[in-house]
């Protein structure tokens, strides 16, 4: 198959979306697609494209007339060479138009990737509102990353039938298990003693990660006399806030957020983690569409807690692979951590379950295959 991929979110720009197109690409590319990513340009982008498997074309990032534009960059690549397929990563609205004329023109199918948190951006204005639902509706194919957004596209009057499933993947043998102990010991000593159960959360600070809650939580625990500590990695608007709630609740030794950490970083939290805890909410209407980073941890052998709203229970069988929880229960929270601190067996026995689902379910290779199946069938 000829794939055009057009998107706006694309390595190496950071980001769930950035990185499932990422893997997807390089892996149609090994099973032998021919692959052409259309993407605007961004910082070390050039760099970062030579060292891909197949051909990315950056265009300017839009400003006016975006849609036009786009438009134009679209039809000179598919005169160059017809693919078989146009892949949108994500909803466009207006920007993606030029799709829909060129589908009426030429007879090219197009596949939308849709990630549910993606929607409602997507429909602001009557205008935008049209433009997603035509593009929705004319479709060929619409790729939902969970049960979650599924469910949101059949309740916007989407055919059930022409929507197909696909999960982020995991990178398994990056996020993995570590088979040194001592390795594991010494990732834990930079954050707190070795027989102190370490909570870790990595996640955007933003609201609907709902940090406050699990803050509230590690609070109401650490005042029943329980020796713990808990460290948050990421950044974002948040960050004030909460600094000044740790504070005020007294716990800065024992509550930390310690910035963004590069790959790596989270890799060996996640591995010296007794627990991991993303309890998501709701905010204004958006929930998390799926949750990568709960998969991630599961990868390296690590139970999960889970907010029960949106895509995320998807990522965890609850009461196997971890816990799904109301995350704006403070107590649920709470019970849970410690239920898990206390039950080691029970934790390890939850980590193996994790691993071995991401093993068999989650890798990329699995995705892709999956993914070539399901486009196979439109071409």
């Amino acid at each position: 198959m000829k794939l055009l991929i057009l998107t706006e979110d694309f390595s190496p720009m950071p980001g769930g979306i950035a990185t499932f197109l990422s893997e997807l690409c390089k892996g149609l590319t090994r099973r032998g697609h021919e692959i052409k990513v259309l993407a605007h340009e961004m910082p070390d982008s050039a760099r970062c494209d030579l060292k891909q498997p197949y051909s990315v074309i950056r265009y300017p990032v839009p400003g006016r007339l975006s849609s036009a534009r786009i438009g134009y960059h679209l039809l000179k690549q598919i005169l160059k060479k017809k693919p078989d397929i146009i892949f949108l990563g994500h909803v466009f609205a207006t920007r993606g138009l030029a799709v829909l004329l060129i589908k009426c023109l030429l007879r090219i199918p197009y596949v939308i990737l849709i990630h549910g948190g993606h929607l409602p951006h997507a429909q602001v204005g009557n205008i935008n509102q049209l433009a997603v639902f035509s593009l929705l509706r004319y479709a060929d194919l619409l790729i939902a990353n969970s049960k979650f957004t599924l469910k949101l596209l059949v309740e916007k009057g989407i055919p059930e039938e022409k929507i197909e499933i696909l999960y982020p993947g995991v990178d398994i043998d990056y996020f993995s298990p570590a088979d040194d102990k001592k390795e594991i010991e010494k990732i834990k000593k930079t954050y707190c003693d070795l027989g102190i159960p370490l909570i870790v959360n990595a996640a955007r600070l933003v609201p609907i990660k709902n940090h406050i809650r699990l803050i509230e939580a590690m609070a109401g625990i650490i005042k029943k006399g329980k020796t713990v500590k808990c460290v948050i990695a990421g950044d974002g608007p948040e960050r004030e806030r909460l600094e000044r709630l740790i504070q005020l609740l007294g716990f800065s030794n024992v509550i930390s957020l310690v910035g963004n950490l590069d790959r790596k970083q989270v890799r060996d939290l996640f591995r010296s983690a007794d627990v991991v805890t993303l309890p998501s909410t709701l905010i204004d209407g958006h929930h998390e569409s799926f949750g990568i980073v709960a998969m991630e941890a599961a990868a390296c052998g690590k139970l999960v807690i889970v907010g029960s709203l949106g895509g995320q229970p998807e990522t965890v069988i609850h009461g196997e692979t971890g816990f799904v929880i109301d995350g704006d229960d403070v107590h649920a929270i709470e019970d849970a951590i410690e239920r898990l601190m206390e039950d080691k067996v029970l934790a390890k026995k939850m980590g193996d379950a994790g691993r071995k689902r991401a093993v068999a379910e989650f890798s990329w290779e699995k995705i892709t295959e999956k993914a070539e199946r399901m486009l196979k069938i439109i071409v």
